[in-house]
């Protein structure tokens, strides 16, 4: 089975770690697929090994009526049997194969995500491109039933044509810290210890970091503890937030975008993370600071409850009160903090890309199958029965 997979996604995000770990790992299963990863030139997926991967440069840019030409072109000569997209939307419409896509999730449908004027011109098409691609493809991958739910609620695709499957902290989160790694780490943010770590993100609206910091205000106020809060990610939403002064109190560390690496190390040392988003596709943050044995307060907020497990502590995303009382208790109580870095651990080692390839192997060869026996949808791509690349 000679399979295309969509790479240009690549990027410093979490797609781009989706398309990294996913093809990482894909090619460390022994199966008898050929993968073709079609990559933008200027920006090619690092770390990829195997003879079963080969690499096709893409020069058309993502959503262009070029790319669309080109990805057709290429999938004929080199005998592609299906094509998948690890994006929600943008997808190329126009392949001779059968097409898989990941939807990681539906925030466009549900949050308001931009200015009102960008809401209103934008986001439409947005939409129709979500519609699209769900639409066009054959079968769609959700990064957890929670999203698959959605995927079949909002955007009517039958549950028949839906797969669930988890993602997984990368190798660099792991509960073992190097020698010195803490004070170079202290050193180079400007960290004190203790300190709780919160992400800023773009969307600070949709991901709740005011109830956040809401949060972390009582859990100061109550325990009388002086902790640092360490802000990582754009800082959209602190920036926002501190106008409307709700940061004053809670000395704030900025540290930016951090390497995988330094970001491990900032979990392994943290007393904890909080994060109480009001829907997640799936919550890879928490996994990560949970494979780093970092306690996790957040929110049942999408899919974070689904990942979380008995691994976190969970809450509604409004409920402040409640995940102060968890904060002041991690900080305050070592037994306490031991004990959810202990579930943490065992929750984030249910997660691993290789169950996460195989499944997705799985999903390829059904596609493949039930084109075979001509069972895809209206708009499918007839496979040819004599083809012998799978």
């Amino acid at each position: 089975m000679r399979v295309g997979f969509d790479a240009r996604w690549y990027n410093r995000s979490g797609v781009g770690t989706y398309v990294a770990e996913l093809l990482k790992a894909l090619g460390e299963i022994p199966e008898k697929i050929e993968l073709v990863v079609c990559e933008d030139p200027e920006d090619p997926v690092p770390a990829l090994s195997g003879s079963c991967i080969s690499r096709l440069p893409i020069g058309s840019s993502k959503f262009s009526l070029a790319e669309q030409v080109e990805l057709r072109a290429h999938c004929k000569s080199a005998q592609i049997d299906l094509f998948h997209s690890p994006y929600q939307y943008g997808v190329p419409l126009l392949l001779p194969c059968p097409l898989v896509i990941t939807v990681h999730d539906l925030i466009p449908f549900l949050f308001r995500t931009r200015s009102w004027y960008k809401q209103l011109l934008a986001v439409p098409l947005v939409k129709m491109g979500y519609r699209a691609a769900a639409l066009r493809a054959h079968h769609i991958i959700a990064d957890s039933a929670n999203t698959a739910r959605d995927v079949e609620r909002i955007l009517k695709v039958p549950s028949s044509r839906i797969t669930p499957i988890h993602l997984a902290a990368s190798d660099a989160f792991h509960p073992k810290r190097d020698s010195g790694e803490t004070q170079e780490l202290f050193s180079k943010c400007g960290l004190r210890s203790p300190y709780v770590i919160v992400a800023s993100t773009r969307n600070w609206r949709a991901k709740n970091l005011e109830t956040s910091l809401r949060a972390l205000a009582l859990a100061r106020r109550s325990s009388g503890i002086d902790f640092q809060t360490v802000v990582y990610g754009p800082g959209n939403g602190i920036d926002a937030l501190s106008k409307r002064n709700l940061t004053f109190e809670l000395n704030i560390q900025r540290v930016g975008y951090l390497p995988v690496g330094d970001l491990a190390a900032l979990f392994r040392s943290a007393q904890l993370f909080i994060t109480t988003s009001r829907y997640e596709g799936f919550g890879l943050p928490i996994l990560e600071a949970m494979s780093c044995g970092c306690p996790v307060v957040t929110s049942n907020g999408g899919s974070l409850a689904e990942v979380a497990g008995d691994g976190a502590q969970v809450f509604d995303p409004m409920d402040a009160r409640g995940m102060a009382e968890a904060v002041g208790r991690l900080l305050s109580d070592a037994d306490e903090a031991r004990r959810w870095r202990s579930r943490g651990l065992a929750r984030a080692s249910e997660f691993s890309w290789c169950k996460a390839a195989e499944q997705t192997i799985a999903v390829y060869r059904k596609v493949c199958h039930s084109t075979i026996c001509d069972q895809e949808p209206d708009l499918a791509y007839r496979h040819d029965p004599e083809s012998t690349h799978y």
